[in-house]
């Protein structure tokens, strides 16, 4: 789990990065896209270090029900946002904030917390809600601003409980 969930976050970097890397004319999306790239790479860096670290008998002690449904949800949106060559702004940002409603950031927050490796990550609603703040900023479309206000509602909400 730790592996997959680590090659969804350094996909999500690479996508943000290329998305920075054709918004270089828009500064503010530019910046967005590269400060979400930033940050998966880190939540990428924090999962493959668990995975080193881990002492192999706590690998087959842990099990979350629904985990192989969440990793696929993640793993389908981020598969989406990745066919989106070329697409335009509202686009880019529908789909950045389809995947980062997806459970990755809370699969990713579980897994620390279980091979004690939490301290100094920060909580996914400062990740997602700098993203719907930028979607708010950047787009009018109805569709973009629906998806940050479900975003925004959903990380006041907080983690779910256990």
């Amino acid at each position: 789990m730790l592996s997959r969930c680590a090659a969804l976050e350094a996909r999500a970097a690479a996508l943000y990065r290329s998305w920075a890397a054709g918004a270089r004319e828009h500064p503010e999306l530019c910046a967005l896209w590269t400060r979400l790239a930033r940050e998966e790479e880190a939540h990428a860096r924090a999962l493959v270090e668990a995975q080193t670290d881990l002492p192999p008998v706590e690998g087959w002690r842990t099990q979350v029900t629904g985990w192989d449904e969440a990793v696929r949800a993640a793993d389908e949106a981020l598969s989406a946002a990745e066919r989106l060559h070329g697409a335009g702004a509202d686009i880019q940002l529908a789909a950045a904030l389809a995947l980062e409603s997806t459970e990755l950031d809370a699969l990713r927050q579980l897994l620390l917390a279980v091979t004690h490796h939490a301290t100094g990550i920060r909580p996914p609603q400062d990740h997602v809600l700098a993203l719907a703040e930028a979607a708010e900023r950047l787009s009018r479309d109805p569709h973009v601003l629906l998806e940050a206000a479900l975003l925004r509602a959903r990380g006041r909400l907080g983690p779910p409980a256990a």
